[in-house]
């Protein structure tokens, strides 16, 4: 993620703070991404500055108009508009998710477990990262057989591996030593 996104996205979350509309800006930021990601059309117009910035600035009074983004939104992406930043979209979107998320004492944790899980399984896993973490954290699991068993979690830069897979490693390599 770029520094010049991040200095966006922490002056978006800033004023929206003073606005007092954190989640609903979160929310049309998270529907401009999804739209991006959907519409080769949106892409273009974000991405190519041979679009004349009056068209894209019409396209956004257009969801203006709609209700689908705010006035604090639509400014904002006038104002990337003039700076030829709009290209910076989906990156602003995940600092500003990243803001929020430790506003509330929030963090995502991505997870590898072995087999199917159930809510019981899932509560656990939750609970041991929340404790470790001092965060409440928010789980996105997948399934990965190689690990045997346990799990792999992955929270910001920090991995922990209570998987079959990761014991029988470090087995392996404390038998190498002797």
């Amino acid at each position: 993620m770029t520094i010049v996104a991040k200095r966006y996205a922490n002056a978006l979350y800033e004023y929206a703070k003073e606005k007092n509309n954190v989640e609903q800006i979160l929310d049309e930021l998270k529907s401009l991404v999804d739209l991006y990601e959907s519409s080769a059309d949106f892409q273009e117009l974000v991405k190519n500055p041979l679009i004349k910035r009056s068209e894209k600035e019409k396209v956004f009074e257009e969801l203006k108009n709609r209700n689908a983004i705010s006035e604090t939104l639509y400014n904002f992406l006038l104002m990337l508009t003039e700076k030829n930043r709009l290209n910076l979209i989906v990156e602003i979107y995940m600092h500003y998710r990243i803001l929020l998320m430790e506003d509330r004492g929030e963090v995502d944790a991505y997870v590898k477990i072995a087999d199917d899980y159930d809510d019981v399984l899932k509560k656990e896993i939750g609970d041991v990262l929340s404790k470790v973490t001092g965060k409440k954290v928010n789980l996105n699991i997948e399934i990965d057989k190689t690990i045997l068993g346990g799990f792999v979690a992955q929270v910001k830069s920090n991995m922990y591996d209570a998987s079959i897979k990761g014991q029988l490693r470090k087995l392996k390599e404390t038998l190498l030593q002797v």
